[in-house]
């Protein structure tokens, strides 16, 4: 049985911080921890670290400043034990059975260094705005992610698991990344490591008003692209200027085609729809 360590970073949000704590708890897998990283909180979180710890054997924290939520993680990853690493959201929980599902995909296969599943993007009252579905096809569209993100290659961070020793490999969180550290993290591992996807639910990810990834979208995305930058090779490879010329066409190209073609089809729709109300002696 491989060990599972989740890690969260964490700052005053107590009530959220408990979800989180408490679905993984529930999973049913005997080899597991959880390691919280708070950043200094105020509003009661540490003392129910404190009780909670007493309750959860597995359960394991810190309290103390921080450099951000990278900086965080990597405190994380120290003090984890585990050969699997998840990190999970304070907001975000983990659904029953993962941490076996999970284990299985890793045991057999040591080349394997990621396994992602599916993602529930959950609204603050509970209920699911929509689904995304995990896909890996290879490194270099994860690198063109804006042609291939959320279709061919998906790797959602609260359900996208890895093992320790690619941390050890390649390192933990790059400290300057603020909104797009996953994404990051995955680019180094997947030099070196394959990817398993599992069909299935793994986690239901916050996504509504007060969640990062809802309110700072704009913020993430720069980040994204100044992280596959750093990826294209150097500007005298064919590679750089073939994704330079890629990211270009998507975001200045295919705009503008689009509402050409669109416009085009209104058009041609309206000529038809009035061709068809014409009565036939005047067509």
């Amino acid at each position: 049985m491989l060990k599972i360590s989740i890690v969260t970073a964490t700052l005053n949000r107590k009530d959220l911080l408990e979800r989180c704590i408490e679905g993984v708890a529930r999973q049913n897998y005997e080899d597991k921890e959880h390691v919280i990283v708070d950043g200094n909180s105020t509003d009661g979180t540490v003392e129910m670290l404190e009780s909670l710890a007493a309750r959860y054997p597995h359960l394991k924290w810190i309290s103390e400043p921080d450099r951000g939520i990278s900086d965080a993680l990597n405190k994380g990853l120290a003090l984890a034990t585990g050969e699997v690493i998840g990190v999970n959201g304070d907001d975000d929980c983990y659904e029953p059975g993962v941490f076996e599902i999970v284990a299985a995909e890793f045991a057999p296969d040591p080349a394997v260094g990621v396994v992602a599943g599916s993602c529930a993007h959950v609204r603050n009252d509970g209920t699911i705005a929509f689904t995304s579905k995990a896909g890996f096809t290879n490194r270099h569209e994860l690198i063109e992610y804006w042609k291939h993100w959320g279709t061919s290659v998906f790797l959602p961070a609260p359900s996208t698991f890895f093992r320790m020793k690619a941390v050890d490999l390649v390192g933990g969180f790059e400290e300057t990344d603020r909104y797009a550290m996953d994404y990051h993290h995955w680019i180094k591992i997947t030099e070196n490591f394959e990817v398993r996807i599992i069909d299935k639910v793994l986690a239901r990810f916050r996504y509504d008003e007060g969640s990062v990834t809802f309110s700072r979208s704009k913020e993430q995305m720069a980040e994204t692209y100044a992280i596959s930058r750093k990826y294209w090779g150097s500007k005298t490879s064919s590679s750089y200027y073939r994704l330079a010329f890629s990211y270009f066409d998507f975001h200045k190209v295919k705009p503008w085609r689009d509402r050409i073609i669109n416009s085009l089809r209104y058009r041609l729709g309206r000529v038809l729809k009035q061709s068809a109300t014409l009565p036939k002696s005047d067509k």
